[in-house]
């Protein structure tokens, strides 16, 4: 009788093809690639059959590799459910790494990461801030948080919300340079701008036919970095609001033409390899984020 693989082998191989490799797997599971494709040689030796066809280039999964790769999530997805339910009753522990824009870590988790620490205590977060797309295995981050269309399509997904734009000045500044009565008074202004992507730096409006544009004052390639440009009065520019809703509620900065800026919310989206139903504390961590971005 053929020993049964493990769930962790299956698991194993599972990572090795989500991946595209062992060496991309092995960063992510934090193992040798050796160790990977010994864990891939010892399942074809239990079942008999060859699973993948390596190069030095690639691998690709025979037709028995297909069916098994099937057969394994399904077994590995019911054995994290029921390794989740028998933990139910522990708190999750553990390290978390979380990747995520400067702004929205500086303005949204960090202020506030405090609630989750009290509620989830041994969960030990890592933030790492990047306005860049990271590749998480790489980065061997647990969850990237991203705005706008996504294209990782085969990462696992979760929506936590949107974020409407703000075009924003300082009181300052407008009473220097005078304050617009109408969206086409931004021509004689200023406008900070963002180096990439430069859609953002578009200015439309309901009634105006042509967008408005601004010159620009000065270009900067990170968000908090517009937004300080911005609180030192040196133009206007447009900002996610989770980033100025502050500001503006203090008086620093005033929101100028909300009811007629045309710009379409940002989509907030969680992606993540590993299920969340097998890493329980990745799991707690989108319920409260979820939670504080409905708030």
């Amino acid at each position: 009788m053929h020993e049964l693989p493990q769930t962790r082998e299956l698991a194993a191989f599972i990572a090795v093809i989500e991946a595209g490799g062992f060496a991309e797997a092995g960063r992510h599971l934090g193992v040798a690639p050796s160790t990977l494709s010994r864990t891939v040689t010892r399942l074809e030796a239990q079942l008999g059959v060859t699973l993948l066809r390596r190069s030095t280039r690639a691998i690709e999964l025979t037709p028995e590799g297909r069916d098994l790769l099937i057969a394994a999530q399904d077994i590995v997805t019911r054995t994290e459910a029921l390794t989740d339910l028998a933990a139910r009753g522990r708190a999750p522990r553990g390290p978390l790494r979380v990747n995520a824009p400067v702004g929205f870590t500086l303005h949204v988790i960090a202020p506030r990461l405090c609630e989750f620490h009290a509620l989830y205590p041994e969960v030990e977060v890592t933030l790492d801030m990047t306005d860049r797309p990271v590749d998480l295995i790489d980065s061997h981050a647990d969850v990237a948080i991203r705005f706008g269309p996504l294209n990782d399509s085969e990462m696992l997904q979760r929506p936590l919300g949107t974020t409407p734009w703000c075009l924003v000045a300082a009181p300052g500044y407008l009473d220097r340079t005078g304050w617009p009565g109408h969206p086409e008074d931004l021509a004689r202004l200023t406008q900070v701008r963002f180096t990439s992507p430069s859609h953002i730096n578009n200015l439309r409006f309901e009634g105006v036919s042509e967008p408005v544009t601004v010159p620009a004052s000065v270009h900067a390639e990170n968000g908090e970095a517009v937004r300080s440009l911005i609180l030192g009065e040196m133009g206007i520019a447009r900002l996610s609001e989770f980033m100025v809703a502050e500001d503006i509620a203090a008086g620093r900065l005033v929101q100028l033409f909300p009811d007629l800026l045309i710009a379409e919310p940002l989509d907030i989206t969680a992606l993540y390899l590993t299920r969340t139903s097998g890493l329980r504390r990745l799991g707690v961590f989108l319920d409260w984020l979820g939670t504080r971005l409905a708030r």
